[in-house]
């Protein structure tokens, strides 16, 4: 991954690593999330990226069933940045360039 070699910035909504809490916590991944944590704490490629009101302000204009998704991509347009993602109504709403 390019972002691993220092060649690219992957921005993660914090509400994707609330969303790897609850799935470590109802035990459907298995990963330390204090580790996930202290590696983000420390990379310069890995850039976590908080909700906020520029945010808020897109959901509206989001068309999609979930809230969460809404948010993750709100802050994908915001910082025009292509996004991450297999959900298939992501990918199928084109609001945003998906990759992977």
């Amino acid at each position: 991954m390019s972002a691993e070699n220092g060649e690219s910035i992957i921005f993660i909504p914090t509400i994707v690593l609330a969303e790897c809490l609850y799935l470590v916590e109802n035990g459907k991944i298995e990963l330390s999330f204090n580790d996930l944590i202290k590696k983000l704490e420390i990379s310069n490629n890995f850039v976590p990226t908080s909700f906020n009101f520029q945010i808020l302000k897109l959901l509206p204009k989001i068309e999609l069933k979930e809230l969460h998704d809404r948010v993750i991509v709100a802050t994908a347009k915001l910082l025009n940045a292509k996004l991450i993602t297999k959900d298939k109504e992501i990918i199928d709403s084109g609001i945003v360039e998906v990759i992977w």
